[in-house]
């Protein structure tokens, strides 16, 4: 599997994820027009880690700022994850937020009502 480590820019996120260990982190602005192009890689990735996950699967998101297409993005890379608890793998997803961040903490309220995961509001 693809380990995937990927630096911030102005219209990008931080991105992380080491499958070996089961450890996914996006972090920073998502605001790319091509935010699809941006997420396929790491897309892939974890559609080749559904066949050998590691539990627990722990995916921490920490945006100051996301687009429309990146919030599309990430509810399909969280939805591929959703059907390993079904298997009875963990997934644990941490969303974190600042109370100042209205936006981000009702989007993270959305994820969590739309999806079956563990997901977790961390105010930071």
């Amino acid at each position: 599997m693809d380990t995937i480590e990927i630096e911030a820019s102005k219209d990008t996120p931080s991105v992380k994820f080491y499958p070996e260990r089961g450890y996914l982190e996006i972090k920073g602005r998502s605001i790319s027009e091509t935010s699809a192009k941006f997420y396929r890689p790491l897309l892939d990735s974890v559609e080749k880690y559904m066949f050998k996950p590691v539990s627990p699967t722990l995916v921490h998101i920490h945006f100051d700022y996301f687009n429309t297409a990146s919030a599309k993005c990430v509810i399909e890379l969280l939805k591929r994850l959703e059907s390993l608890p079904k298997k009875g793998h963990k997934v644990e997803v941490h969303w974190y937020y600042k109370p100042s961040e209205h936006h981000m903490y009702q989007s993270g309220m959305d994820y969590k009502t739309i999806l079956d995961l563990d997901f977790k509001m961390v105010k930071v």
